[in-house]
């Protein structure tokens, strides 16, 4: 695959990974909760790259889809690279003209600079099956049309969709420029569109199979395992010895001699579940068959057809152009403009609908306005879905404009045309700020010590690449035990005490080492972070122990 090459890549290439860790600080003042529940849905102030890293620990791998509307580098924004790369010639290229402007010549390399490591952020926050989407005009979309091969893989694309933002056109080189794009981009090769399909057959991510397409009957979304959902973990048993004109072979869910015996484990040994119970096998097993995925793994497949109007890869309709968002926006906050071409909440909610089951989350980390948010309320108002949205705004409007708007259309909007918006679309969320990044000095120094929730999700995300979820972690025991992945354990002895981390209290001692490895017979292996410890590593390994030291272990297992 042909590579992208720009000026300052070998600079950004790996920056996303030396970004800071910074807890997510919430402003009670400025959220809308009922009572003391945000029901899951966020809004951010601060640097989206800072805040896409911070969310790693809870939301990596949970995002089903993703919008963004970046800077479309047109010249005419005035923004601002101000990305903190260790690198003095990067430095200086970005403050030789800095707003980026149309007579930087190389503005074009600064905003592929720019987007690189937020590009990868999100991919690792998108879901196995997830979809991202990209709004962006001519002046990038073939540039960020190469990076997203690159980032995302080139098989993984699914559409460039052309928008008719603007009917009467702009000047553009003597043609009226009347449309942008969407660009959508899957999340692996096995990545599920959750949508009604696109008209153009190398826009679907889904083989076809004599008028059938197939979806993996595993359900990706690693909150839902053998430990909360028992009745859908149960293995499937396989007879690779016989094919179909599909390829698929075939499977039973009752014990054959000599089948192959499939669970639905993920590939880092999460035991996730089936999307099926067995009954419901049962009564389809003629639509469900087997194949060998490229990974030496097996894919249980449902073969269906989809019915429904296909999505045209052209959107055209007068509810997606950009000055129906102008109007709405305009109503929503008293006429104010501040946002010269905000997008129709219509359209995204078109590409939400697209992209995600009623209970998936969407982020979208270029907030501006929040018609992100706008559009996950009023698609749950119409259909009674439980979608959340995280937003991310690094400007000081993100509170007097972007969670205002979401305040108003939460509560309703007096003069709103439409009816559902006047009673109030309903909802809430959490307003949070980026708090001070955990270091090693302060954490020595007993300073800026996090709860022991964010420590505990950023220690497992950097040990084991897990994900906490939405819920706070929390010791389960009087050893630690905060959280059982795959395979092993992950104990954490912590307070934000200084007298607790220096006390004997914390340390892993013979006692809670024993208690341990009784309660990890069934289990291959336990984690202990912890301030320091009074056996050997040789001893704790034949314990099936492995021991972090607080705070160096959080440099990862």
């Amino acid at each position: 695959m042909p590579e992208l090459n720009f000026k300052g890549k070998q600079h950004v290439y790996a920056h996303h990974m030396t970004v800071p860790h910074r807890p997510l600080v919430v402003s009670k003042r400025r959220s809308m909760l009922n009572g003391a529940d945000a029901s899951g849905n966020l809004i951010i102030k601060g640097d989206n790259l800072h805040a896409l890293k911070s969310l790693l620990p809870r939301y990596a791998g949970w995002i089903k889809s993703i919008y963004i509307d970046p800077p479309y580098n047109t010249g005419n924004e005035g923004w601002i690279y101000n990305d903190k790369v260790n690198s003095p010639m990067l430095k200086e290229w970005f403050k030789a003209q800095s707003p980026v402007d149309g007579e930087d010549m190389e503005r074009h390399d600064k905003w592929l600079c720019m987007m690189w490591p937020r590009l990868q952020l999100l991919k690792e926050l998108l879901s196995d099956d997830g979809v991202i989407f990209v709004s962006i005009d001519d002046h990038e979309q073939h540039h960020l049309r190469m990076l997203m091969d690159e980032i995302f893989g080139e098989s993984c694309f699914i559409a460039s969709i052309a928008v008719k933002s603007n009917p009467g056109g702009r000047d553009y080189g003597g043609i009226a420029k009347t449309h942008d794009y969407v660009l959508a981009y899957g999340n692996g090769a096995d990545s599920a569109l959750e949508m009604i399909g696109v008209d153009e057959a190398s826009l679907s991510m889904r083989d076809d199979f004599g008028g059938f397409e197939l979806r993996e009957l595993r359900n990706r979304n690693i909150r839902f395992n053998s430990e909360n959902r028992p009745n859908l973990y149960y293995p499937f048993y396989v007879n690779f010895a016989v094919t179909d004109d599909n390829g698929l072979s075939p499977v039973s869910v009752n014990p054959v001699k000599g089948w192959i015996e499939v669970y639905p484990i993920e590939s880092r040994g999460v035991k996730t579940v089936w999307r099926w119970q067995k009954s419901t096998v049962s009564e389809n097993i003629h639509n469900v068959g087997a194949r060998p995925n490229r990974n030496g793994g097996v894919h249980i497949m449902e073969k269906f057809r989809r019915s429904g109007k296909r999505e045209r890869s052209i959107l055209d309709a007068t509810e997606y152009r950009n000055e129906q968002g102008t109007v709405v926006l305009k109503a929503l906050l008293d006429g104010n403009t501040a946002f010269d071409y905000p997008k129709s909440p219509n359209l995204i909610k078109r590409l939400i609908e697209l992209g995600t089951s009623s209970d998936s989350i969407v982020l979208d980390s270029f907030a501006g306005s929040g018609t992100t948010a706008h559009a996950v309320l009023a698609l749950n108002k119409e259909d009674g879905g439980n979608r959340k949205f995280i937003l991310v705004e690094c400007e000081d409007y993100a509170d007097t404009i972007t969670a205002e708007r979401v305040r108003r259309v939460i509560q309703g909007v007096p003069n709103a045309k439409d009816a559902k918006l006047r009673e109030g679309l309903g909802g809430s969320f959490a307003f949070y700020t980026l708090g001070k990044p955990l270091d090693m000095e302060s954490m020595l120094a007993g300073k800026n010590l996090p709860s022991y929730s964010v420590m505990a999700a950023w220690l497992l995300h950097t040990a084991s690449g897990f994900s906490a979820g939405e819920k706070d972690l929390k010791p389960l025991n009087k050893d630690g035990l905060f959280y059982r992945g795959g395979q092993t354990d992950y104990y954490l002895r912590y307070r934000p005490d200084v007298k607790y981390l220096r006390g004997n209290e914390s340390i892993l001692n013979e006692e809670v080492a024993r208690r341990i490895e009784k309660a990890n017979q069934r289990r291959k292996k336990a984690v202990v972070f912890a301030p320091g410890k009074y056996l050997g590593q040789r001893e704790l390994t034949k314990m099936g122990i492995t021991f972090c030291q607080l705070p160096y272990g959080i440099a990862g297992v």
